[in-house]
């Protein structure tokens, strides 16, 4: 019948309306939090008292690189002796290294250019190409209280400046005199004894003494012997021949492989060997 069909059709709406659809069960073990989302290190605050601008910081500044131009330095030790001035320096290690030449000034400014520049001079006798002679003498000056300065230089072959020291000076004293030579019959049969004041002057100016003979009434010229002690002030000899006569002189040599120089010698004596 319409009309009962029209009633079931209205019921049946009218259930479903009013009966909610549940949702599916749920428990705590099942709900899962929403994560936070993590910061990233670049966003993390900065601390307390910190700034946000890069730290300051400090470097040093790079050493300058070597002159290789630069002349190597030597070492210089002047002395003025009795006599002469003794020059001492350290040896030339450069690779180009030729020649030393020392020079000699009355100024304290000395110009390391060769030829030299005046006042400086060249006295003659300081040139060495073995890079091991190191050491020279001047003897060349008459004693005075004059300063004297000194300056060593290495060259290359086109004198160059491949080394130099610094300036030194010195004064030139006189010659000592070590007054008369004492001359005498030695202890043992047929010997001479001779005697002589001591050089008590710097150790620096001291080599050896040397004792020289020559024939009567000359200056002595040939050496008899020589000493290296400087505390020796006598010496027993058989080199003299019995019945002749010799000009006997003792003198004290400062010496090196570019020369040599008295500083102190004693008055000649002539004697005849009994």
């Amino acid at each position: 019948m319409p009309g009962r069909r029209f009633f079931v059709v209205l019921l049946v709406m009218l259930t479903a309306g009013c009966t909610p659809i549940a949702d599916p069960p749920t428990t705590e073990s099942t709900r899962r939090p929403t994560p936070s989302p993590r910061a990233s290190p670049s966003a993390a605050p900065s601390r307390a008292g910190s700034s946000s601008s890069p730290a300051a910081t400090s470097t040093l500044a790079p050493a300058p690189p070597p002159n290789p131009d630069a002349p190597e330095t030597l070492e210089l030790q002047v002395t003025g002796c009795p006599g002469g001035v003794v020059v001492d320096w350290s040896p030339a290690l450069h690779p180009e290294f030729h020649h030393y030449t020392a020079l000699r000034s009355i100024e304290p400014e000395v110009d390391p250019a060769y030829p030299p520049i005046a006042p400086a001079v060249d006295w003659g006798d300081s040139y060495a190409t073995d890079r091991f002679i190191t050491s020279a003498v001047d003897a060349t000056l008459i004693p005075s209280d004059t300063d004297l300065y000194y300056r060593v230089m290495g060259y290359d072959e086109v004198n160059r400046v491949v080394a130099a020291s610094p300036v030194r000076h010195a004064n030139l004293a006189a010659v000592i005199n070590l007054g008369p030579l004492v001359i005498e019959p030695g202890e043992e049969a047929g010997s001479t004894l001779l005697d002589w004041t001591l050089f008590g002057g710097l150790g620096r100016c001291f080599s050896a003494y040397h004792v020289l003979i020559g024939p009567i009434g000359t200056t002595p010229g040939s050496t008899l012997t020589v000493m290296s002690d400087q505390s020796t002030t006598e010496l027993e000899t058989v080199g003299l021949h019995s019945g002749a006569s010799y000009a006997i002189q003792v003198r004290a040599l400062r010496t090196t492989t570019l020369g040599d120089f008295v500083v102190a010698e004693t008055e000649v004596a002539g004697y005849t060997v009994p």
